[in-house]
């Protein structure tokens, strides 16, 4: 048996499965997350602890039979002993990311291979040395991702995943090491922890905290990005999939050096071998939006049987109510919608955001080296036929909804099965996939809007700003 746990923002998941990939046990518990102030967003480590004995207590009995536990988690903390974790969507160190686009050389974007940020690691790291520097002097090692908390914890032992590296803006991509202009510069000599490929073994079990045998390998498996690809399609070049949740993206595994504009590329464990993302901000967070503007009081299934009476909407949204990853990187991107009449229904306009989440996957599969086939789909989005339907109608392709509500810790034991035996857990998508939605007869009404949603947002970059900008407006009425 193996055990996978998945360290998320708001739970840490865990679930048992045999080397077959039947899952045997489920457990998940949640965790707080504390907002000290403006973009501060904060967790304690202590509390993933806790949370992964208490999901792995809810397995029972299959605990006894564990014979190797893997472990994946969110990516791109700053973990430092003495204070809490500062999480990947803290934008605290907005000075201090100038600071550092100042002080690194500039050539840190093409040695990172994505484009840093204010949510990237050197500005926090900087934050962390002005602000508090005893904490950061009192450092053994820093650590970037839950997974590899619960690792040390568990094995004594510190190390970083090469996914979770890709993330901090602190690993040279092509040389899979850190990069040694950073290390020198934000003064990290001997903090970075050792770099693992999610593989091989980590350490052995030291402690009875989590219930587990004594003694079994501990894995660090990939990044949850990663971890999730490689539960749901595996590890196979072209292999992709689309999350619908309250943010989207798709994913898919490729062997091209060439990166797509607006998109980012996360190291996979095979040299060579990277995970390329296409991120949206604003997916199911847009639909609960239009539900609650367009249509109030009607619960998703309700809606949807709403929309899907009316028929291709007629209208063209943008879905970025809160800035956008894709297809551009627009922090002041606005929600949009296009095409307004007299006659325009609430329903109408509700199913027009499902849509334009829907334009933006089609956009992605254009961009990104996918093989041809169907999509597997998962997250919330994934369970609304409706939305299968217009996923398939607008993308041109079957679409499958995959049940992956544990896939990162399903990842994350295949990892660990790799890494003892060589031979990983089949994939999701292969061994429990849904019927496919094929595309239906609105399909042709979609493909003259494809061209025509993706110059939008270039469109109205002016305006976004102007509106950014503005002193007028914004503030929710009663």
């Amino acid at each position: 048996m193996i055990a996978g746990l998945d360290v998320g923002t708001s739970a840490v998941k865990a679930l048992i499965t045999d080397a077959e990939g039947r899952i045997v046990a489920r457990g998940q518990a949640s965790h707080p997350t504390h907002r000290p102030g403006p973009g501060r967003v904060e967790q304690d480590p202590d509390d993933w602890w806790r949370g992964a004995a208490e999901a792995l207590a809810q397995c029972g009995a299959a605990r006894n039979r564990v014979k190797i536990l893997a472990v994946t988690g969110q990516m791109q903390d700053l973990i430092c002993p003495g204070r809490p974790a500062i999480l990947y969507s803290d934008t605290r160190a907005v000075t201090e990311h100038d600071q550092a686009l100042t002080l690194l050389p500039d050539e840190w974007p093409l040695v990172a291979d994505n484009a840093p940020d204010v949510t990237s690691l050197p500005g926090k790291l900087l934050w962390l040395r002005q602000t508090q520097p005893a904490v950061l002097a009192a450092a053994e090692v820093l650590l970037m991702g839950a997974a590899g908390h619960l690792v040390r914890r568990a094995t004594g032992i510190a190390a970083c995943d090469l996914t979770t590296a890709t993330t901090t803006g602190l690993l040279d991509a092509c040389r899979r090491t850190w990069w040694e202009p950073a290390v020198t510069l934000l003064g990290l000599d001997g903090l970075l922890p050792p770099l693992v490929d999610g593989h091989t073994v980590t350490g052995e079990l030291r402690t009875r905290d989590l219930g587990l045998p004594t003694g079994i390998p501990v894995v660090l498996a990939p990044g949850d990005a990663a971890a999730t690809t490689l539960g749901v399609v595996g590890a196979d070049t072209g292999r992709a999939y689309a999350y619908l949740g309250t943010s989207g993206w798709l994913a898919v595994v490729t062997d091209r050096p060439d990166r797509p504009e607006a998109t980012h590329r996360l190291a996979l464990p095979r040299p060579g071998h990277t995970l390329l993302i296409g991120a949206m901000l604003n997916a199911g967070s847009a639909a609960d939006w239009a539900r609650a503007a367009f249509l109030p009081g009607a619960d998703p299934a309700a809606a949807d049987t709403l929309a899907a009476r009316c028929g291709p909407s007629g209208l063209i949204a943008l879905p970025s109510l809160a800035g956008e990853r894709y297809p551009v990187r627009d922090p002041d991107a606005r929600g949009v919608l296009i095409g307004i009449t007299p006659s325009t229904t609430p329903a109408q306009m509700y199913r027009a955001m499902l849509e334009g989440v829907a334009h933006v996957f089609g956009a992605l599969l254009d961009a990104l080296p996918v093989a041809e086939g169907p999509l597997p789909v998962c997250g919330g989005g994934a369970a609304s036929t409706l939305w299968s339907q217009i996923m398939a109608d607008v993308t041109g392709r079957p679409i499958i909804a995959v049940d992956a509500a544990f896939s990162a810790a399903f990842g994350a034991a295949s990892c660990g099965l790799r890494a003892v035996t060589g031979v990983p857990l089949p994939d999701l998508a292969t061994t429990s996939p849904g019927t496919p939605v094929e595309p239906g007869p609105d399909a042709p009404a979609y493909a003259p809007l494809h061209q025509v949603h993706r110059r939008l947002h270039a469109a109205l970059a002016p305006t976004f700003a102007a509106l950014a900008h503005s002193s007028r407006g914004g503030t929710p009425c009663a």
